[in-house]
């Protein structure tokens, strides 16, 4: 039999959705708080390796990049959070938005975004996931 060992393996940038998500995992990087970095690698980059997820992961990732607007357009940036992390959790949209905003783990989820991601506390839950019950109904 004959192995093929010293053959170069492929180059990630074979992949330019790979490369999109290490680029934004790069940008999040220099902003997040290093404490939450094993946090950040074990519940989000971490799914960049599974199909279902890394345009999600992409288009989440994207969304918590624009830490300017934590300042300027704090409710927009949360409703955004909100909306891109629900798509992310729930690739499949079976949930109903009604059923996501009253769902204890996935409010957990919502403020770790916050503690993650921004080293602070989130808005009100409830009135992010009132807005979102609102605006699809």
């Amino acid at each position: 039999m004959k192995w093929d060992v010293f053959r170069p393996k492929r180059e990630a940038g074979d992949d330019p959705l790979r490369e999109a998500i290490g680029n934004q995992e790069k940008v999040i990087e220099r902003f997040a708080p290093r404490k939450y970095r094993l946090e950040r690698e074990r519940h989000y980059y971490n799914y960049k390796i599974m199909p279902l997820y890394r345009e999600k992961l992409l288009a989440f990732l994207e969304k918590v990049a624009r830490r300017e607007r934590l300042k300027e357009e704090p409710t927009t940036l949360a409703r955004d959070l909100f909306l891109a992390l629900r798509s992310f959790y729930d690739p499949r949209q079976k949930a109903s938005p009604e059923a996501i905003a009253r769902d204890p783990a996935f409010r957990r989820k919502f403020r770790e975004v916050y503690r993650y991601f921004y080293d602070r506390e989130s808005p009100l839950f409830r009135e992010i996931a009132d807005c979102f019950v609102e605006a699809d109904t």
